[in-house]
Parts: structure tokens; sequence; C-alpha cells
């Protein structure tokens, strides 16, 4: 496909220019000519999110008319080699996995400058709500989530494209834990989102060490495709109740437990955490041998949980760009359920 300005344009203006859409939609719905584009919501973290829409010069079956960029189209965020799994995560593999994804139209990765585009389906205009992470879970919201983490899960868990998988979407825990040094951390969980949590887990040298130690661990668990990310603000339910993810920025192959610790610790409030999590890791377990899998036991599987809280708590220790208390609800979460199980010290650490 040759659209004009290249496949994954780091320019917001030249991916919202009715000369770059109309060459890309009329690539799959001929005759479909752009003539006007119009934004109806632009949300700026690191990566950008603009949704838009469309005008034709005629009405063209199927053409969609909302539809969503996501790019890092922001000059002080953007660095060469911008996270390029979630365009991958869509090109090569979302049509073919049983999880619930927004359809995607395009997605690619200018290979010259790093730069990683998608564009979507704007899902708003069908009805579906996004998370709220200052709002969070019940626990019947999360045991929806978690039936979309194991239906995951399952179907990534064997030999057949470990390797595939592994390449694509490399394990994580080292090379994140690169990404900050124990004092960087240290200076993050001083900086006050972590108030209130107990003094043992406000070690930034430890909740470093735990990294390594989870991807030790990690290596001898069944491996799959693990979002790496589902907090509350990462989901979606449809207008008929479904549950989806969206932002797969952070997919990699490891640990299940990874995702299912995370999610759990990070949507639920930290005294329903502590009533449902037995019943939800239950819950996980069964919907992944409902999906093909093959569970671990329930002891293994209690044990894995524990160990692996820390990394959704590492995950927003080291969080800048987001919104303040967003960043302390998911701290101050995912920091008491490391030190009510106390995680540190089962890793060793």
């Amino acid at each position: 496909m040759t659209l004009p300005g290249g496949v994954a344009p780091a320019d917001e203006a030249v991916v919202l220019s009715p000369e770059w859409l109309t060459a890309l939609l009329g690539e799959r719905h001929p005759g479909a000519v752009v003539t006007n584009v119009e934004v109806t919501e632009r949300i700026e973290t690191v990566a950008t999110k603009v949704r838009f829409h469309v005008e034709y010069a005629e009405e063209v079956a199927g053409a969609p008319t909302a539809l969503c960029a996501k790019g890092y189209f922001n000059p002080d965020t953007r660095r060469r080699g911008s996270p390029r799994q979630e365009a991958d995560f869509y090109r090569l593999f979302a049509n073919d996995l049983p999880v619930r994804t927004p359809p995607w139209v395009h997605a690619a990765i200018d290979e010259e400058t790093g730069h990683p585009l998608v564009v979507m389906r704007d899902l708003v205009p069908d009805g579906v709500r996004f998370g709220d992470p200052l709002a969070g879970f019940t626990p019947e919201q999360a045991a929806g989530a978690l039936d979309q983490i194991a239906a995951l899960h399952a179907a990534t868990t064997g030999e057949a494209k470990a390797d595939e998988w592994a390449a694509v979407f490399p394990p994580r825990l080292t090379s994140l834990a690169k990404y900050f040094t124990a004092e960087r951390l240290q200076a993050q969980l001083d900086d006050g989102r972590a108030e209130g949590a107990p003094a043992e887990v406000l070690d930034g040298a430890r909740l470093h060490a735990a990294m390594g130690a989870m991807a030790r661990i990690g290596a001898d668990l069944p491996r799959c495709l693990v979002h790496g990310d589902v907090h509350t603000g990462n989901m979606y339910t449809t207008a008929d109740g479904e549950p989806g993810i969206i932002d797969w920025q952070v997919v990699q192959y490891g640990a299940w437990a990874l995702d299912v610790a995370y999610h759990m610790a990070s949507v639920l409030d930290p005294d329903d955490l502590a009533e449902a999590e037995r019943g939800l890791l239950d819950h996980y377990l069964d919907r992944l041998a409902a999906h093909g899998g093959t569970p671990p036991t329930r002891d293994e599987a209690w044990r894995a949980y524990r160990e692996h809280l820390p990394y959704g708590y590492y995950m927003w220790g080291i969080t800048r760009n987001v919104h303040r208390p967003i960043t302390e609800r998911h701290t101050r979460r995912l920091a008491h359920a490391v030190a009510r199980h106390g995680s540190l010290d089962l890793l060793g650490v």
C-alpha cells in the first residue's frame, strides 16, 4: 500500500488529511473519497489518541465514518523506536485471537523512524463504555475481564508459536527493570504516590530486585501472551455488556500470573480484593480450562499470584505523564496488595 506521507506518519496533520485517509480507506473501500475530517476528541498521555469523523464525496457501503488514530504525534514524547508492540499485535495476531479488541483499519510501523501507528474504528458511537480508572471494578466486572484474559492466555500457551511470539513480543521484566535504576524508582516511590503504604514495600531496591526475581520464576511457569497493563482504564464494555481490552503497548510473552495479579489488585478496592481474590483466581483457572488451556493447581496458582503482584506495583512506580490521581490510586492499591501477601519476602528480595 502506498500512502502519501508514508504508512505511519508521525505528523498528526498528515494522518488526518483527506488525502492520506482517502488513500488508506480507498484500499478497502473502492470509491471512498474523503472530503472532510472533524476531530471529536483528543486524548494525550505518552501516545496520542485522536477520535475523528470523516465525510465522503458520496456514500460507500461499509466505509467507516468514525475512526480513532493512535500514534506518538507529540514531538515532546516521541522518540526513535517508540513502542511498536501494539501495532505489531494488531497487524500480526489480533484477528486470530479469541479476545475482544477494537476493530482495526490500519496498523503499521515506519521502519525508518520507528514510529508506530494504529487506526481503529471508533467504538463510542456504538455505545461502548471505556473503563474509568478512578472508579475501579466490582468483583463481577473483574470476573468478566478475567474471562477475556483467560481466553488470550489459553490461545497462546504451547509450543506451536512460542518462538514467534517470543521473538515479536519478548519478555519485558528485565528490560523494564533497566528502564529505571533502583535510585530513580526510590525517588518516584517517595514522591507521595504510595502514601500510606507499609514501609517494607516503599523500598526501591527491593522492588527493583523483585523484577529480576519474577523473571527467573516466570521462566519455569507456563508462558503465553500477556497484555501487561490490564487496569480499568484499558478495559471497555460493549453496548451488550461484553468486556474488551485496549492499549496493547506492553504485550509480552511471559507468565500468566503477571496479568492476573496486576488486574485483580489494580481494579478492586483493597477490601474487595481481600474478600474476592481466591474466588476470582479460581474463576480465572476455570475459564482458562474452558478456553482449552491447562491450568495449574490451585496451590500453584495461589503462590504464583502472590509472587507476581510486584509487577503492577513496579509499573505504577515508574509511571509518569498520567493524571496524578490515577497514578496514586493504582500505586497505593498495588502496594497494599504486595504488603498484605508479603510478596517481596516470597520472592526472596
